[in-house]
């Protein structure tokens, strides 16, 4: 054989071995499709409304969310929600550093200095995590809370209320507490001249 005719023997076997290891390159890029956990959506300064019967009910604010693929919401900054009375005015309001969502549950959790506060009963609460349950109207905490009322300083560990925070329960509380000795209920009198 010729010089000539080895040469692109050679020549054509390099090409045709750089074409196979490409080709075999290509499919690795090409294997199966890898799947995306990343969220779904980042939205930024969020004002998210609710209403009832065309009046807005509760406001929900935040410098961002992000929602994932299970359509959980996380709210990474500071949380703020407004609860409005049927004639559109503010009576209660809750804050706290981040929050999360649940969307199967209809659960609001906030985190982090968690100040909640009912403008008309003048009362407030203090904690660390607060749970919100749109779908029961309740908020409860079994972290320590701090409420303060016109008269009374309460400190505890589990608590639950009403989300508008005007009746609430404590399971482990302790403090100086103001009773109305002449509230009554319709099956009492108190008598409450002395003999």
């Amino acid at each position: 054989m010729s010089s000539f005719s080895i040469r692109n023997l050679i020549l054509c076997l390099l090409v045709l071995g750089n074409v196979l290891l490409i080709s075999c390159e290509d499919k690795k890029k090409t294997g199966p499709p890898q799947k995306y956990n990343g969220p779904l959506m980042v939205t930024d300064n969020l004002a998210l409304m609710m209403s009832d019967s065309g009046k807005t009910t509760i406001r929900v604010t935040t410098a961002q969310q992000i929602k994932l693929q299970n359509e959980d919401e996380i709210y990474p900054k500071t949380v703020y929600v407004t609860f409005f009375d049927k004639n559109g005015v503010e009576y209660s309001s809750l804050r706290g550093d981040s929050g999360r969502f649940f969307k199967n549950e209809g659960l609001y959790r906030v985190m982090g200095n968690v100040f909640f506060y009912n403008r008309l009963q003048q009362q407030s609460l203090s904690t660390d995590l607060l749970n919100w349950s749109s779908v029961k109207k309740k908020v409860y905490t079994d972290h320590a809370f701090i409420i303060k009322t016109k008269f009374d300083e309460i400190h505890g560990v589990g608590m639950e209320a009403d989300q508008d925070f005007t009746h609430f329960t404590i399971r482990n509380g302790k403090g100086a507490f103001a009773i109305d000795s002449l509230a009554t209920s319709n099956e009492a009198e108190v008598d409450t001249t002395s003999n």
